[in-house]
């Protein structure tokens, strides 16, 4: 009965830490100011919502499974900044998804006893804390993934049933639709399959391969299928040249940063402290479990590769492949981290139990919730200064200025609800089109033949990227509108 209450007692602890938790998190999420990357994904979701067509009716090297799942949102909302904040609530219900599906994932694996520690970790981690929170398609592709690696795992344990197969690979193949990034889920999930079970591996691969194939015929149909082979093939590859003029060692996000990191006296602060502890004992415990396979079983020693495997090929992706460092590439391998580093804490917990008694685990566990909520408030309590409101507040000015039928060259990505002036949105197009081998006209010629009423900066500072011409037909055809600072120019 006393076992019984004090695990009882343990998992009201956590769950009181992680209701916490989630309280910061939700206030980080309505609060924080958006990032540049939010608005090009809204504006492009807000295109998909109105009918347009991704790669020929606008410029996109990505494919369109995050803006299928978020355009409702403008048919709920309509023409309202509380299209914004919607987004950011289904971001935070995306993030839930994947702390439930890793504290699945670990009850699977690890057991239940512990389950809710990872959930925590991950719930707490402050790299990449903000991300997770934002509009963007690496968050819905990570959690698509872990059910991929969960459907995994029951087919590996379920030798008689074909099913868990099929959605396993029907949940990778939908995390690859929305977002390639989660390649590395896909490799190492396929490489165990065809160690699993060879005979089973087709249906793996259709269920891959069957929203994609879907796709692709209906682009086919559409004629759109060379376009669309181009975006996602060559395209991206091209407009990332530039990325070797912007250089982000993998160890950049890891230094002092007060906007991970919260402020202090110091640079290294408590907040920088513990998350590379969590940091450093995960890949310490994911290198021990990779490195010594379970032995006897077959089964438990391909699960226990599945996932380090996932972890140490992604860590390997983000430091050799990919281009530019962004802490949005951390997203799938913190949930990696807060697994591996829920695993060795819950194995400390368990032989300070033992060594010690409960006693010494409560005062343990005691000092470790206080630690968690002490560093979460004093890391994110600046974050709630950098708030969303102005942002907002211009976007509403904008409705109320700017006819809703008039084209706009947006180069930020938040006027959403206009007609684009140009085919490119979102993005410092004049800093890679020179590398795009299907590349719309200069901005310049393209006005001349298709005129736009408007062209919007907002806070993006993307005039600097511009060539001459582009920059002397803007200074010669348009003009400031009042009340905007520059950032919104109206055509004379």
């Amino acid at each position: 009965m006393k076992k019984q209450y004090w695990n009882i007692g343990v998992l009201l602890l956590l769950t009181s830490v992680l209701v916490y938790l989630l309280y910061w998190r939700f206030q980080v999420s309505q609060t924080r100011f958006f990032d540049v990357d939010e608005f090009s994904y809204m504006h492009w979701t807000a295109q998909i919502a109105r009918g347009e067509h991704m790669y020929t009716d606008f410029f996109s090297y990505i494919t369109p499974g995050f803006m299928w799942v978020f355009a409702p949102i403008y048919w709920i909302c309509g023409v309202s900044v509380q299209v914004f904040t919607a987004a950011r609530t289904v971001s935070f219900i995306i993030f839930l998804g994947i702390l439930g599906s890793l504290g699945y994932l670990f009850g699977i694996t690890r057991g239940w006893k512990w389950a809710l520690l990872p959930v925590v970790m991950l719930a707490f981690l402050p790299m990449p804390y903000d991300k997770f929170l934002e509009i963007r398609p690496d968050n819905l592709a990570t959690l698509l993934a872990i059910v991929g690696v969960i459907g995994e795992i029951w087919a590996i344990r379920k030798k008689n049933n074909n099913w868990p197969w099929l959605v396993s690979g029907l949940a990778y193949g939908a995390s690859l639709f929305v977002l390639v990034k989660t390649l590395p889920f896909v490799a190492v999930g396929a490489g165990v399959a065809i160690l699993s079970s060879r005979k089973k591996f087709p249906l793996f691969m259709l269920g891959i391969i069957v929203p994609w194939a879907l796709f692709i015929l209906g682009e086919t149909v559409a004629g759109r299928l060379s376009i669309m082979w181009y975006s996602l093939t060559r395209l991206p590859f091209e407009a990332y040249k530039t990325a070797v003029n912007y250089y982000m060692g993998p160890n950049l996000l890891f230094y002092p940063n007060d906007w991970f990191y919260g402020r202090g006296s110091s640079p290294i602060t408590f907040g920088l402290i513990v998350n590379h502890v969590i940091w450093i004992l995960a890949l310490v415990v994911g290198a021990y479990r990779l490195v010594t396979p379970v032995r006897g079983k077959k089964d438990d020693t391909l699960i226990e590769l599945l996932i380090a495997g996932i972890f140490f090929v992604s860590v390997a992706s983000y430091i050799k492949f990919f281009p530019l460092k962004h802490s949005q590439y951390l997203i799938s391998i913190a949930v990696f981290v807060a697994y591996y580093a829920a695993d060795g804490l819950a194995n400390f917990f368990d032989w300070l139990t033992s060594a010690g008694g409960r006693e010494s685990l409560s005062i343990v566990l005691l000092g470790f919730a206080y630690l968690l909520v002490v560093v979460t408030r004093d890391v994110n309590t600046p974050k709630l200064l950098w708030t969303n409101t102005a942002q907002l507040t211009e976007v509403a000015t904008l409705i109320q200025t700017v006819p809703l039928t008039d084209r706009v060259v947006d180069l930020e990505g938040r006027m959403v609800f206009w007609p684009d002036g140009y085919p490119v949105s979102g993005l410092p197009f004049d800093a890679f089109l020179s590398y795009v081998s299907r590349r719309p006209p200069p901005l310049a010629q393209y006005l001349a033949i298709h005129p736009a009423e408007y062209i919007y900066e907002g806070d993006s500072n993307r005039f600097i990227t511009f060539s001459a011409e582009n920059l002397a037909y803007i200074k010669a055809h348009f003009a400031p509108v009042a009340g905007f600072g520059g950032r919104l120019l109206k055509s004379l």
